[in-house]
């Protein structure tokens, strides 16, 4: 009997400890909630502000209509590292994007993609549809400030929505003012497994490289392949 007492008992706690841990699990995934990640960046184009602009309006077009073309010239540097080294969710490349089919309208400026969505290699999430809608908006005043501004909303519960933002002021003849703002709000499941140090390590870098591209662009009329 003092045998199986110890067993009831230790099998109680067992019992207890198990049940605490997915509560604590459970409740971790309730109360997450929606994430807000944000990348806000300044610089300065050594170009007219009709040359960013342009840079701007290419960037959103292609993105809503033919994303494929973007890794030619605004995605040069985000390509996927070449290493030996076993990938984790913190690696720069953990995250990755599969374009898919893809409708626009030049009248509207809406778009919509389909993409799949993988995970250290794995497709995690199939058929994720992606839509898009572009403002531009251009002032008659001096200084002349133009701004670009793509909203994205996504099917599922993954992403919530999504802001792209080009904020541009002309400080001369050849100079330019760049903001650039770029939004995401995640949804329960993808905001637990975007930690701070994954959001910095696999997402916020690209967004410099894109603005460096486009800057680029704007200033020579091309983009070179940087080395690592």
């Amino acid at each position: 009997m003092g045998f199986d007492s110890r067993t009831e008992l230790k099998t109680a706690r067992v019992r207890r400890l198990f049940l605490v841990v997915v509560g604590a699990v459970f409740s971790s995934f309730v109360t997450a909630g929606s994430k807000y990640r944000v990348v806000i960046l300044d610089t300065i184009c050594h170009a007219p502000i009709q040359a960013m602009e342009q840079s701007a309006h290419r960037f959103c077009r292609e993105f809503q209509a033919c994303p494929d073309s973007l890794f030619d010239w605004a995605y040069l540097g985000l390509e996927e590292e070449k290493t030996e080294k076993e990938k984790t969710k913190e690696s720069r490349d953990a995250i990755q994007l599969r374009y898919k089919d893809r409708t626009y309208d030049p009248k509207t400026l809406t778009g919509d993609v389909a993409i799949d969505i993988y995970v250290l290699g794995v497709r995690w999430w199939k058929d994720t549809h992606l839509g898009t809608h572009c403002k531009h908006v251009c002032s008659k005043t001096l200084p002349q400030i133009s701004t670009s501004h793509m909203t994205a909303t996504y099917s599922g519960s993954l992403l919530e929505g999504g802001n792209c933002i080009f904020e541009l002021k002309a400080l001369g003849p050849t100079t330019t003012q760049v903001h650039f703002t770029f939004d995401f709000t995640f949804g329960q499941m993808l905001a637990l497994f975007i930690s701070d140090k994954v959001w910095h390590n696999a997402i916020e870098w690209r967004f410099k490289v894109i603005l460096e591209n486009l800057v680029e662009f704007a200033e020579t009329g091309d983009v070179k392949r940087k080395k690592k």
